[in-house]
Order: structure tokens, then C-alpha cells, then sequence
């Protein structure tokens, strides 16, 4: 099963009893301000955004490498960001038991 972000913004929009074209804005405003956020700042400030309880997404900083590796010369990696979505043991361990009681 495949839940998109449409199907969310429908069921939300049910639940608050909010026209869904308002929670589509939001939702999209709130995209754009964790853009901004991951995009605007220093790229070597570490980042973390706690989108949800036990749900974040973070951003680090890789410097420019270079290497040489197996039959390949000379291989240069220019600096670049990562970002890596979490969830945390917490959250994980409440989604099991709800699943299984």
C-alpha cells in the first residue's frame, strides 16, 4: 500500500472539517519552509529537522575528496550536502505494538 501525500491531505482535511485546498497550501508551505531551511544556511552548519514526534530529517556537510580507488585514477568527489531522514527507536517500537496488540 502506497499513501501519498494527496490521500493524507484528504484525510486530514475530513478529520478538521477544513476545505482540502487550505490543507493543501499548508502542506505546501510547510515544504517550502523546510527547503528554505535545508537549502539557505551555511552548507556546514549541521541541520535537524524534527518534522514529527520521533520523525526528523537531518543535513551534513561533505568536503571536497579526492582518491584513487581500484582501476579508476584520480576520482573527485565535490563537496556536497547529505540529508538523511530518521525515525526514531521510540516511534518505531509504538508503531510495532499498535500493529500487534
Amino acid at each position: 500500500m502506497t499513501v501519498t501525500q494527496e490521500n493524507i491531505i484528504k484525510k486530514i482535511a475530513d478529520k478538521e472539517d477544513m476545505n482540502v485546498a487550505t490543507v493543501r497550501q499548508i502542506f505546501k508551505t510547510a515544504e517550502n519552509i523546510i527547503f528554505d531551511y535545508l537549502s539557505s544556511s551555511s552548507p556546514t552548519e549541521k541541520i535537524d529537522i524534527k518534522i514529527f514526534n520521533g520523525m526528523s530529517i537531518g543535513r551534513n556537510y561533505i568536503g571536497k575528496k579526492s582518491y584513487t580507488k581500484g582501476m579508476f585514477e584520480d576520482l573527485d568527489c565535490p563537496e556536497h550536502v547529505n540529508l538523511k531522514v530518521s525515525v526514531s527507536k521510540y516511534y518505531n517500537n509504538k508503531v510495532n505494538e499498535k500493529l500487534f496488540e
